[in-house]
């Protein structure tokens, strides 16, 4: 999104990283640190001085096409340009260097597009910041999947943005998730936003304002000539974006090869029961949802 882009003014990238030394101190760069590992989970580099250019919808490059793919172990410390894809039955779940955690779930992608952090100094280790210890700045682009996680105390001036073809999340401390699949059944994308307990806004082409129904959730249209507006997600609450493929420049927002699941058991009736699980509360006594690994397997 080129309004959630603006956002981000680099740091100078002032001393040398250190592999060796896994505690966050002024040697080292804005950076995430991969902590577990389910399943089959592979990483990207992209090779060469060519960049991705995080243009959704665009063409990509031929550095995009051919990167270089590694499966991803626990200890790696992922940094600017990298991305994660995760299998079926498959997560990762790393700490960033501002001490935010992040679990990318099973048949997702996800592109580190912009880490940046000022020098800080201390000896915690990543896992034990309890707060952002610098400004820092992270642009990941969700391509596809699901992501959760808890954003720790962000400094001011400090960003944490998630950013889909349908809208970015602007977390700015809390526990959230964030999902963008394809819904088969419905011909459909879909990005799901939840803030579980903090603060989130949604910057997105929509208009009005957000109306909350049953189990706190808001159903907004993304419309695709309207200029980006940001919108604040209440505590508790999820809204949910979405994009019809019969729409004639579907095509413009959604790229086919970079943003749909090639698992489209998991892009079709995970999205609704893997979201609406997670609000259903005591009082629905009459509520049956199904798991989303059941519905995989169907």
């Amino acid at each position: 999104m080129k309004n959630a882009r603006k956002l981000f003014v680099p740091f100078a990238l002032l001393v040398s990283f250190g592999l060796s030394a896994f505690t966050a101190n002024a040697n080292q760069l804005a950076s995430a640190k991969v902590l577990d590992i389910t399943g089959i989970v592979n990483s990207y580099t992209i090779d060469g001085t060519e960049k991705p250019t995080g243009a959704l919808g665009s063409t990509p490059s031929d550095a995009e096409i051919n990167p270089t793919e590694k499966p991803l172990t626990i200890g790696k410390i992922l940094k600017q340009d990298d991305s994660i894809v995760t299998t079926l039955r498959s997560s990762a779940q790393m700490v960033f260097s501002n001490g935010s955690e992040l679990t990318v779930d099973q048949a997702s992608s996800i592109t580190f597009s912009e880490l940046a952090q000022e020098a800080f100094s201390g000896n915690k280790s990543f896992e034990q910041l309890q707060a952002d210890p610098s400004k820092s700045q992270v642009l990941l682009t969700l391509n596809y999947g699901k992501v959760s996680g808890h954003v720790k105390q962000l400094k001011e001036g400090s960003t944490f943005l998630i950013q889909t073809p349908l809208g970015t999340a602007v977390i700015r401390g809390t526990k959230f998730v964030v999902e963008i699949r394809f819904n088969l059944e419905r011909g459909e994308s879909v990005l799901f936003v939840n803030n579980l307990d903090g603060k989130v806004d949604v910057i997105s082409r929509i208009s009005g304002s957000f109306t909350f129904g049953r189990r706190n959730l808001a159903d907004k249209g993304f419309e695709i000539d309207n200029p980006d507006k940001t919108k604040s997600i209440p505590a508790g609450h999820t809204v949910a974006i979405r994009l019809s493929i019969d729409d004639p420049k579907y095509s413009k927002i959604i790229n086919q090869a970079k943003n749909r699941s090639p698992y489209k058991r998991a892009a079709s009736k995970a999205v609704i029961s893997a979201v609406i699980s997670q609000l259903i509360t005591p009082q629905d006594r009459d509520a049956v949802v199904a798991s989303p690994n059941q519905a995989l397997l169907k």
